[in-house]
């Protein structure tokens, strides 16, 4: 081994030897501190942890018990006994193979990884005096630092909604509206008119460097050839300068965030386009493409000027603004907040300026020139602005019907059918990314104007960070406090006075140093018409002479087609630019300004529940004449007096006195029995719409929606019995007719009492177990961790034992496994925290698309009226005849049109609970899934662990069972009570009525002939069918 051989060789021994030192004693990774994510002294997960395993040497401490530590110490002591079995085993195979094989340690084996192995895993097998083996203190040391990580992501989420954020917030509604109508220049007008003039800025920046790399590229190629203006630049000119120095990226050295860091106590920063160094060669051309100006977030709230909160943070000293006490962190946030709104807008627009100028054929050298531009400036175009029937949009104002707006893009009317390059909505989104980055600033200026109370979010947020993540799922509805409505209310609000409309662009400056002669061909340079600075070079470097001139114009005329050039402007009437204009910087941000994006689905208020039509059948049943057989009798002569005797009594006389019954009284029959149907009907319509429309509440909390609708069924369902009282008690004082009454009222109680046990049911879950899913899902998860981390230290050793086995992975042998389970590990609680927010976020957007497209989906089951008429008047007055067909030829009537108003309203119900129960098992979703994406094998733990909530809420429901079979048991008595009053009330009234009784039976049995009533004077029994009306005498 030669001397550099020997020194490569040391030095990578000295490397595994530090590595080596390093996983023994993790405590010096630890004393690193950017490697460190201890969690604070206060965490109550670490606390848990302590209870559990006692103290582990240097990670854990605290007065727990030691009997982990005990157990382990024999366990361990087994396992470092088979350790040594496998050393011994690979000690004389390994003998064996190097003299069979004449190789150290044979072919198959690693004569290098092997023995690092067996002597680190043989270390990591020694037990300490805790009991614990160094591997198990490594992997301790792993979960204390995962915790850690889950803490920080706890206290981002956190600090985040201390300075003004929320979790989740609709889009912008109709923002094209309120750029049009509003005129003024300090809310979305103003924004808009930064936008505008960072976008033209871009592209006079980018065409100004490809002119300039074009130009010098040729200047060089001349130079080779000892010609041209680089071969005779005067040494040290600014011509040599420009030779020798490569053009920079423009677009890069526009950094507000930078220029606000720089002076962060102005008043306003203004950023000039391009902004080089003084020291470039290139920094006369600052601001020769305008520039960015925006003002301190002091405009916003006179509270962001103070000087407590304006001076510079530094740790420990937390401002109090209004009633929110923010952390030197949340200070710097956001007092930047409006310069990185501001650079994010910036680069937003860069992409679009970009392809711009990457689709000029003038000042693209790579373009295709088999194509045919579509203009001079523009090979693809632009597009314009399209209505949804696929017209093109050709203006806009506020008063312009849904149908008319500018809702999509596309080509030019007449032009060749093709793509565009945009979509329309570019200058659009990126105003809304700036007043997303502004919202949290925003609506922190809103709370301290309003003075609201915030002591009690920011002591839970306080109490939350101190806790630490695992406690996460115990604050939700502080969570829901804080998010209040926002997600809608407050969707509509922007930044003002921001300043931005003071950004200026002059498309004529990057011309002025061209000077042209009264001859009107001769160039000259000059100084330019931007006041206090001097574009002569650019002059001298494009050429000083028509074609510099025309490589300029080159860049004006993609940026506008109008001399002079005439700006985009926000006005109540916007008419759209067409034909080769369209495809100009300018033309292009009219179009765009016109477009009406979505703003935010699902957030309108439903109508399927208001618009399902009801028509019973009312015709009456009425008795057919009947064909007899002859019922030949031959006392002395045939004849059929069957036949004979069925034609009178029945087709004559019954068929004829029952028909004409039903034509005098069949129809005031029908309206009292639809009357006292309608009656139950319609109190169960207007819950069930009543349980739709709090859940439909705009900006509340799906959980919170549902906890309301679960309490005011169970209210309901629990003060039924009183109603069914009040009903048995009123039937049964009214003389003659209220057996008649209760008797209607009795039809329709089993249909009551069937949807006010499915009322108990959903109440019970929704109003008890629905509140409490993400506290349950969160807990059982955490609990879910814990198993993980005692698996995770009984698996410890073995490990380390299969570190020792000579099979495997190079370098870890046997147990190449634990790398991705211990990563789960660690990463499960930072996982579980994401998932926790992300689980409210979602819960949120689904139920948004739920509400987007249920009035849709449903409406096949909808009547088609043309009027809008209620469940009265659709028992009432409706006919079979009015009853429409349904959408897809399917036709809901009669009973079916009722029950699909009932079912389509808890079709609704159950779907919303579906998606929030869905949405909050990404808390254990996502740590179980999440490794598999690089290999890892899916856990079950967080699956197991969300299905323990499953039988929660299966108890709960028993419950609600059992409760709804009391509740049962109650109307069981009361409708016997009631029947005993009717009961009595018939006796009292055949008694002292006289000639007025009435017959109790199903059947039309006649009263006696002295007047008294079969009810009053003796117990008959009824006929079990009793189907029959009773009939007076």
């Amino acid at each position: 081994m030669n001397g550099i051989e020997k020194g490569c060789w040391e030095k990578e021994m000295n490397k595994l030897l530090v590595t080596l030192i390093l996983l023994v004693c993790p405590g010096l990774v630890l004393a690193d501190g950017s490697l460190s994510f201890a969690p604070p002294a206060s965490d109550y997960s670490v606390v848990f942890l302590g209870n559990l395993f006692g103290v582990v040497d240097g990670i854990l401490s605290g007065t727990g018990s030691q009997i982990m530590g005990s157990m382990f110490a024999v366990f361990n002591a087994a396992v470092l006994a088979l350790g040594g079995c496998v050393i011994m085993y690979t000690l004389i195979v390994s003998t064996m193979n190097t003299a069979h094989e004449g190789q150290m340690l044979g072919q198959k084996w690693s004569s290098i990884w092997i023995p690092i192995r067996c002597v680190l895993g043989l270390a990591l097998l020694i037990p300490k005096t805790s009991g614990y083996c160094l591997m198990q203190i490594f992997v301790m040391w792993i979960v204390v630092q995962g915790v850690g990580a889950a803490d920080k992501v706890w206290d981002a989420a956190l600090s985040y909604l201390n300075r003004g954020g929320v979790i989740i917030q609709a889009q912008q509604i109709n923002p094209t509206a309120s750029l049009t109508e509003n005129s003024s220049t300090s809310g979305l007008a103003g924004i808009a008119t930064g936008a505008v003039n960072m976008l033209a800025g871009q592209v006079c920046m980018l065409g100004l460097q490809r002119q300039l790399e074009n130009t010098r590229q040729n200047l060089l190629d001349a130079q080779s050839k000892k010609s041209g203006a680089c071969y005779s630049a005067e040494q040290g000119g600014s011509m040599q300068k420009f030779c020798t120095t490569v053009v920079p990226d423009f677009l890069s050295t526009v950094n507000a965030v930078a220029v606000q860091n720089a002076a962060p106590t102005n008043p306003s920063w203004s950023v000039s386009m391009p902004n080089f160094d003084s020291s470039s060669p290139y920094s006369f051309l600052n601001g020769i493409c305008g520039s960015i100006s925006w003002n301190n977030i002091s405009s916003l709230n006179s509270a962001f000027g103070s000087k407590q909160f304006s001076a510079k943070p530094t740790a420990g000293n937390n401002v109090k603004v209004g009633n929110n006490t923010l952390t030197p962190g949340e200070i710097a946030a956001t007092q930047l907040s409006r310069g990185i709104a501001v650079q994010q807008m910036y680069m937003d627009l860069t992409s679009v300026a970009r392809a711009m100028v990457s689709n000029d054929p003038q000042l693209s050298a790579t373009m295709n020139t088999n194509t045919t531009p579509y203009s001079d400036v523009a090979m693809q175009q632009f597009g314009v602005p399209y209505k949804e029937n696929g017209t093109v949009c050709t203006s806009y104002n506020s008063n312009t019907a849904s149908k008319d707006k500018c809702v999509i893009w596309g080509p030019v009317q007449g032009s060749s059918v093709g793509g565009v390059l945009f979509n329309g909505a570019e200058i659009i989104n990126a105003i809304n990314d700036y007043n997303g980055i502004m919202m949290p600033t925003v609506n922190l200026a809103r709370l301290i104007s309003q003075s609201s109370d915030e002591n009690k979010s920011t002591e839970f947020i306080n109490k939350a960070t101190t806790q630490g993540w695992i406690m996460a799922g115990a604050y939700f509805f502080n969570l829901v406090q804080i998010q209040g409505t926002s997600s809608l209310e407050n969707a509509g609000q922007v930044d003002s006075k921001t300043g931005l409309d003071a950004s200026s662009f002059d498309p004529t400056a990057m011309a002025s140093p061209f000077v042209v002669g009264s001859d009107g061909k001769s160039i000259s340079c000059g100084p330019g018409n931007v006041q206090d600075k001097d574009f002569t070079a650019l002059c001298s470097w494009l050429g000083e002479n028509s074609d510099g001139l025309q490589k300029i114009q080159q860049v004006q005329a993609l940026i506008t087609s109008t001399s002079p050039p005439k700006k985009p402007s926000l006005s109540s009437n916007m008419t759209a630019v067409g034909s080769t204009p369209s495809s100009t910087v300018y033309g292009y941000i009219n179009n765009a300004l016109m477009m009406q994006t979505p703003g935010q689905p699902g957030v309108q208020p439903l109508t399927f529940a208001n618009s399902i039509n009801f028509a019973i059948n009312t015709d009456l049943y009425r008795l057919q004449r009947q064909n007899f057989s002859c019922g030949e009798v031959k006392p002395f002569f045939s004849i059929c007096l069957g036949q004979i005797l069925g034609n009178i009594f029945y087709n004559i006389i019954l068929v004829t006195i029952y028909n004409l019954f039903l034509d005098i009284f069949g129809q005031i029959i029908n309206q009292v029995v639809l009357a006292f149907l309608m009656i139950p009907l319609q109190g169960m319509a207007n819950i069930f719409q009543q349980g739709v429309k709090i859940l439909a509440e705009p900006g509340v909390n799906p959980i919170v929606a549902l906890a309301n609708m679960g309490n005011y069924y169970i209210n309901f369902a629990g003060n039924l019995w009183m109603m069914l009282l009040n009903m048995a008690i009123s039937s049964a004082i009214i003389p003659v007719f209220g057996i008649f009454i209760f008797a209607m009222m009795s039809l329709a109680m089993p249909l009551v009492i069937a949807w006010v046990g499915v009322m108990v049911s959903v109440g019970f879950t929704t109003a008890y177990y629905i509140p409490l899913l993400p506290y349950v899902i969160f807990t059982f998860g955490a609990l879910g961790w814990l198993i993980a981390v005692i698996e995770a230290m009984v698996a410890a050793p073995i490990v380390a034992l299969g570190v020792i086995h000579p099979e495997g992975h190079d370098a870890f042998g046997k147990g190449e496994a634990a790398i991705m389970i211990l990563l789960n590990v660690f990463l499960r609680p930072s996982m579980m925290i994401i998932g926790y927010i992300t689980a409210i976020a979602l819960s949120y957007v689904g139920v948004w698309i739920l509400n987007a497209g249920y009035d849709q989906a449903v409406s096949f089951m909808q009547q088609q009226h043309t009027d809008n008429s209620v469940l009265v008047e659709g028992l009432l007055g409706s006919s079979p005849s009015s009853s429409g067909s349904g959408i897809g030829g399917v036709s809901y009537t009669d009973w079916a049109g009722i029950y699909a108003f009932f079912f389509s309203i808890l079709t609704y119900t159950t779907l919303y609970l579906t998606i929030i129960q869905k949405s909050f098992t990404l808390i254990t979703y996502l740590p179980d899934k999440v490794l598999r994406w690089i290999g890892g094998t899916p856990e079950g733990i967080g699956a197991e662990a969300a299905q323990w909530g499953e039988e929660v809420k299966g108890k709960t429901q028993e419950a609600g069972k059992e409760t709804q079979t009391a509740q049962g048991q109650i109307d069981k008595t009361l409708g016997g009570y009631g029947v005993k009053g009717v009961t009595m009330a018939k006796g009292l009234l055949g008694k002292g009525g006289g000639g007025g009784g009435v017959s109790a039976e199903g059947n039309a049995t006649p009263s006696s002939p002295e007047g008294e009533g079969d009810g009053g004077g003796k117990d008959k029994k009824s006929k079990p069918q009793g189907s029959d009306m009773p009939i007076a005498k």
